[in-house]
């Protein structure tokens, strides 16, 4: 089993092991896309082992026309956006920075938090597109084609949500006057 795809392939044809290989692989990925999309570890939690349940019971029909992991992202994303439909709310954590609890770092560890809070209060402004295409184009480090793709939508529509994402972001920094502080 050298590559993915005949690991997929082996999987779909009933082979716990292989299956195995890609939990092993991606289990970590999908748990982070989650906790990124709902701000919950618990939620999170919950919706890898559906995403992947939902996977294998599906790994008949996937057809390699993207790769699984791009295949897995978009099984991942749409349970979030249902648990977040059923919330009416979208959460966003943003990645964790120092962790270093001394003396001559806790200034800039205030000053992260005061950041990440401000941050997390912006995208929670943005609509739930717009949010998702930031969320994977900066968290997850995608590119356009990708998130493309993965959402079911053209790149230029993809690259446009971003944009107007972004401005929107800075305006929200800018009316609350953060970029300096």
């Amino acid at each position: 089993m050298d590559s993915e795809e005949s690991i997929v392939k082996a999987a779909a044809q009933g082979e716990t092991k292989a299956f195995e290989l890609l939990v092993k692989k991606y289990q970590r990925y999908v748990y982070f896309l989650s906790m990124r999309m709902v701000g919950s570890e618990t939620l999170a939690d919950d919706i890898t082992q559906r995403a992947f349940m939902k996977a294998y019971r599906a790994l008949s029909k996937f057809e390699f026309r993207s790769s699984f992991k791009t295949w897995l992202s978009v099984i991942t994303l749409n349970l979030c956006r249902t648990e977040l439909a059923k919330k009416k709310r979208i959460q966003v954590e943003v990645p964790e920075g120092l962790s270093d609890d001394s003396e001559e770092k806790q200034e800039a560890y205030e000053d992260l938090a005061h950041q990440r809070y401000y941050l997390k209060q912006a995208l929670e402004h943005l609509p739930a597109r717009q949010k998702e295409v930031v969320i994977l184009r900066i968290y997850q480090e995608k590119t356009f084609k990708d998130i493309a793709s993965m959402l079911e939508s053209s790149e230029s529509a993809v690259k446009v949500n971003f944009h107007y994402a972004m401005k929107s972001l800075r305006e929200w920094v800018k009316k609350r006057d953060l970029s300096h502080e």
